[in-house]
């Protein structure tokens, strides 16, 4: 998608530029759903609502995280991996207090849930995708 900038109707830098709208940002996110929803699922949240929020809120968080990462790779790529580590600890704090709200139960199992299935999808990344930035 090119933008041309320079005109009155398309300077909006914030959207124009944003690296979250790239296809490999949006092809990590495609992943993440398709690893952890079912993994969601298959744990015993089987209300729609719950996986439907999950996967949503898999969405945001995943934007969220891999934004963050492209910005620590251009501005220093020794942040990389503190970042990636910091920023999936983080990712499932959000994603639990999210959850929280949606999804009926024990918070601790929940918890447990969210770090393993989070943990499914950063290995699979790690192991089998490209860095979603350059």
């Amino acid at each position: 998608m090119i933008i041309d900038l320079g005109h009155p109707l398309t300077q909006q830098p914030l959207i124009a530029e944003a690296v979250f709208l790239q296809a490999p940002f949006l092809r990590a996110v495609l992943w993440t759903v398709l690893i952890e929803t079912p993994l969601f699922f298959l744990f015993g949240y089987r209300l729609p609502r719950e996986w439907l929020a999950f996967a949503g809120i898999n969405v945001v968080s995943n934007l969220l995280l891999n934004e963050t990462l492209s910005e620590l790779w251009f501005y220093d790529h020794a942040l990389l991996v503190p970042g990636i580590v910091l920023g999936e600890m983080l990712v499932v704090l959000l994603e639990f207090a999210l959850c929280r709200s949606v999804v009926c139960g024990s918070g601790r199992r929940l918890f447990l849930v969210l770090l393993a299935t989070n943990s499914a999808s950063l290995l699979c990344g790690l192991c089998f995708s490209p860095p979603a930035f350059p």
